[in-house]
């Protein structure tokens, strides 16, 4: 019997509790509720920061209740109209939210604020240039006309300029045609934000990202906005649109907004949306090597990426690359052939090797190995590499160089050195700079027995067979013989 009449009880309790919970409100809307029998909003707690908001209702509430003004806006927190709801939808209270009805003018601006009351940071507090006229802050049109306060008042400071509207008078919305900026993307689309830090909001900026590049252009042709590395942000936003680690404002060519963005390639699509600008087969990833300072091979001041023979040899990076998949490395010094001055590691430059300065031309390849001379470091196939080969094109194993000079006889056309071409030299396996040749027979006195062409045979006789010099000889043996 007992321990129904306490169940009994329990259960009257239990029902009287929540009538009475039933019955709380929070009758100054400081974040506390009030509950009967007492229902003083003096008794809400403390309010460390005094603005008007109870400590354990900003606990709650995710405001600070050491700080009467979260946001830093002028508006003190309890100040703020709905101040723990959100009006604009952005995820934040209107009491942590700067711009609470989201229209891109700073509350306090809205207010009509020109110096931060106690409690507010001066060094995130914004002033109003113009106290005489102010918006609501909790109303995105705050004169109803159709165009939201923000894109009235384009620097959102508070005073009507020259070119803007009047947000307090609803007649001249119908002036704004939709497109501030006049890049063909409606207000709405762009909105205020300010995607790259130049003061001007995105609907009153016609390159919202700052890549050069109007918006209107990065946008294209569709219905929907072009995203070119398909990373979910359209180009016109994205300061990097084809993900190749290269900024677009690198790519662009020059910081002219009249010009075309750089189509390096010449195939249509400009560098800051082609994955390969020099169409080389090598994407611009692969070869710009770090965006902060591409690589440059030749020093040229024209990055790898965009170019056509990245090392200056004379052959196509598209010749030396092999498989795109796998760029050859010829000499395997961890240096990729198109990067490679010497690409065989032969002591001669590529450029050298190439057969001649035409790009559209295939590098020679000199004893049909197979292999281009830049990639074969014996070019004629004799043994001798061809740093070493005095005849680097011609077979030459035994390396014949008469005059010393370094160029093999099998390719000299001066073998004696003399500088008189062989074809025109008197005497070519001889120098003799003089070419003299007295008795005019065509062969250099330096390598003839007789210079002077008047001796013919072995010891200096004559086809007569008498001389002068025989003579004189007969003369002596006579006059020997006569003294005996």
């Amino acid at each position: 019997m007992r321990l129904s009449l306490v169940v009994v009880v329990l259960s009257l309790t239990c029902v009287q509790l929540g009538v009475v919970r039933a019955q709380c409100t929070d009758v100054d809307n400081d974040g506390c509720e009030e509950c009967p029998p007492m229902r003083d909003p003096r008794n809400d707690g403390p309010d460390d920061d005094g603005d008007g908001l109870c400590d354990a209702g900003e606990l709650a509430a995710g405001t600070f209740s050491g700080d009467p003004d979260t946001d830093e806006d002028g508006i003190p927190d309890g100040a703020e109209v709905r101040w723990n709801e959100d009006d604009d939808g952005d995820g934040f209270i209107n009491a942590r939210d700067r711009d609470a009805d989201g229209d891109g003018i700073l509350d306090g601006v809205e207010a009509g604020l020109t110096e931060p009351p106690p409690g507010t940071s001066p060094v995130r507090f914004v002033a109003d240039a113009d106290p005489t006229t102010t918006t609501d802050p909790y109303d995105p049109d705050t004169d109803g006309g159709g165009v939201p306060d923000g894109f009235e008042d384009v620097n959102a400071d508070g005073a009507i300029d020259e070119g803007e509207l009047d947000p307090n008078d609803p007649d001249d919305d119908v002036t704004r045609m939709g497109d501030f900026d006049g890049d063909g993307l409606p207000d709405e689309l762009e909105g205020r934000e300010d995607l790259d830090d130049d003061g001007l909001p995105n609907f009153a900026d016609p390159d919202s990202d700052g890549d050069f590049v109007p918006d209107g252009e990065e946008f294209g042709d569709g219905a929907e906005a072009r995203d070119t590395d398909r990373d979910g942000v359209p180009d016109w936003r994205d300061t990097d649109s084809d993900d190749d680690g290269i900024l677009d404002v690198d790519e662009v060519g020059d910081a002219d907004l009249e010009t075309p963005p750089r189509d390096s390639d010449g195939d249509g699509d400009p560098d800051l949306r082609d994955f390969d600008s020099d169409d080389d087969g090598l994407f611009d990833a692969f070869e710009v090597g770090d965006p902060r300072t591409p690589t440059d091979t030749d020093g040229d001041g024209r990055p790898d990426y965009i170019e056509v023979d990245a090392d200056d040899d004379r052959i196509s990076d598209v010749e030396e690359l092999g498989d795109p998949g796998a760029p050859r490395d010829t000499d395997r010094d961890g240096v990729f052939d198109f990067q490679d001055v010497d690409s065989d590691n032969d002591l001669v430059f590529d450029r050298d090797e190439a057969g001649d300065d035409d790009l559209a031309t295939p590098a020679i390849g000199t004893d049909d190995d197979g292999l281009p001379d830049y990639r074969d470091p014996d070019a004629d196939g004799d043994g001798v590499q061809d740093g070493f080969d005095v005849c680097r094109l011609v077979w030459n194993r035994d390396q014949a160089d008469l005059d010393a000079d370094g160029e093999g006889d099998v390719c000299e056309e001066d073998l004696d050195g003399d500088t008189v071409p062989d074809d025109e030299d008197n005497c070519p396996r001889v120098a003799n700079l003089d070419q003299a040749d007295r008795d005019g027979d065509g062969t250099g006195d330096v390598c003839e027995a007789d210079a002077l062409g008047d001796l013919e045979g072995a010891g200096g006789c004559s086809t007569s067979g008498t001389s002068n010099a025989g003579a004189l000889l007969l003369v002596g043996l006579v006059l020997v013989r006569r003294r005996r």
